[in-house]
C-alpha cells in the first residue's frame, strides 16, 4: 500500500506543484491555503535534502511557476 505521500512527492519532483497542492489538501484533509503552501514547502524541503538527484526540474526556479 503507498504511503500517503508517495503522489504528492512524484508531483514535487516532477515539477508539477499545483497539482502538489491539490494532492495535499485531497491526501490530508481540508486546509486553508496558506496551511497547504506551507505544507508543501515543508515537503519540498525535505526531498531537496534527502532525494535531490530526483528532481526532474532545475531547483534554481523550481518556485517561479507557482507564483506567476
Amino acid at each position: 500500500m503507498p504511503e500517503p505521500w508517495d503522489h504528492v512527492d512524484a508531483l514535487i519532483l516532477t515539477g508539477r506543484t499545483i497539482q502538489a497542492a491539490q494532492a495535499i489538501r485531497k491526501e490530508f484533509g481540508p486546509l486553508s491555503m496558506r496551511d497547504t503552501i506551507e505544507a508543501l514547502g515543508e515537503r519540498f524541503e525535505y526531498l531537496r535534502d534527502t532525494r535531490p538527484d530526483e528532481f526532474a526540474v532545475n531547483l534554481d526556479g523550481y518556485w517561479d511557476g507557482f507564483y506567476s
